[in-house]
C-alpha cells in the first residue's frame, strides 16, 4: 500500500514502489529521480536494444544525408545507433533539415553536435510531429525524407508522409529483442502487493512484460497502476484488461515520467490504494 503520509516536495513519491521497465543501461536516470523523491524503484528491463545485424546495409543512406530534404530520428535509440554507423563530422555538415519525434531525441542529436533540430515540443509522438506546418501536404510533394528508426518500427509516420507526396526511405539502425525471462523474484513480489505502479514506454515492452512474467502474474499485473508515454499506449493497456486507466506522461523523458508518477500517487492518496 502506498505511504499516504504528508511529505515535502522532496518526498513526493514517498513509499511508492515503482517497476521501471526501460531497457538495460537506460533506466539509471529515472531510477535516481524516483529515489530522490522518496520512491522505491525496481529495475526490470523488458526490451533489449541491439545493433542491426547488417549495419553496412544502412551506411549508404547515412553517408549521403545531403540527398534528403529532411532526416527524421524517431527515438534516442535511433540517434545512438545511427551515430555508431555514420561519419558524424560529415553528417553534421549535411545541408538537410534534421527533425526528431520528441524532445529527448532532439536533445540526443544536439549533444552530438547537430544544430537546429526541429521537434514538436513536449508531445513525443509521430502524430505530434506530423502536425508541424512543414510536414503538411502542400510543401511535401516530391521531397525526399529519410526516417532513422529500429527494425519493424511503427508505420504511421512513413505512410502519412508518403500519402502527402514525400518519397520516404528508412534507415533501420537497431533492433529490439525480448530479454531472457529471469524475474529475480519480481513475480512473487507483485503477487503479494509489492508493486504499486509500472512505467511502460512502448507497446512491445508492455507485451514483453506479460510474456516474461508468465500467466501466473497476469492477475496482479492487471490490478497495479500504469504510467505510460502516449494515449496510444494507454489504449493498449486498457485493451489488455487493466483495472484502472493509465496515467499518461507529457513526454518520454525521465522528468515527465516522474511528474506522471507524482500525479498517479496524488490521485491514489485519498482512497489508500
Amino acid at each position: 500500500m502506498v505511504d499516504t503520509g504528508v511529505r515535502g516536495c522532496g518526498d513526493a513519491l514517498a513509499g511508492l514502489r515503482v517497476l521501471v521497465t526501460r531497457p538495460k543501461g537506460q533506466s539509471a536516470g529515472l531510477v535516481a529521480l524516483i529515489e530522490q523523491r522518496g520512491g522505491i524503484a525496481f529495475r526490470f528491463p523488458v526490451i533489449d536494444i541491439l545493433p542491426v545485424q547488417e549495419p553496412l546495409a544502412v551506411q549508404p543512406a547515412l553517408a549521403s544525408l545531403d540527398n534528403f530534404d529532411r532526416v527524421i530520428f524517431v527515438s534516442p535509440n535511433a540517434v545512438e545507433h545511427a551515430l555508431a554507423i555514420m561519419d558524424v563530422e560529415t553528417a553534421r555538415r549535411a545541408r538537410t533539415a534534421f527533425m526528431a519525434v520528441g524532445a529527448s531525441t532532439a536533445a540526443a542529436l544536439q549533444r552530438a553536435g547537430f544544430a537546429g533540430v526541429r521537434h514538436p515540443g513536449a508531445s513525443a509522438s509521430s502524430e505530434a510531429l506530423l502536425a508541424l506546418p512543414e510536414l503538411q501536404g502542400g510543401g511535401l510533394a516530391g521531397s525526399r525524407i529519410l526516417i532513422v528508426r529500429g527494425e519493424g518500427g511503427r508505420e504511421l509516420l512513413g505512410d502519412t508522409l508518403s500519402k502527402r507526396g514525400a518519397r520516404v526511405q528508412y534507415a533501420e539502425v537497431y533492433r529490439r529483442a525480448c530479454p531472457a525471462p529471469d524475474d529475480g523474484g519480481l513475480a512473487e513480489r507483485g503477487k503479494h502487493g509489492g508493486i504499486d505502479t509500472i512505467v511502460v514506454t512502448s507497446v512491445q515492452g508492455l507485451e514483453n512484460l506479460f510474456a516474461m512474467l508468465g500467466e501466473g502474474a497476469a492477475e496482479w499485473l492487471k490490478k497495479v497502476g500504469y504510467v505510460v508515454v502516449s494515449d496510444r499506449l494507454a489504449r493498449r493497456v486498457q485493451a489488455m484488461g487493466m483495472v484502472e486507466p493509465s496515467m499518461v506522461a507529457a513526454g518520454a523523458d525521465d522528468e515527465a515520467l516522474v511528474d506522471a508518477l507524482i500525479r498517479w500517487r496524488e490521485a491514489h492518496l485519498d482512497n489508500g490504494n
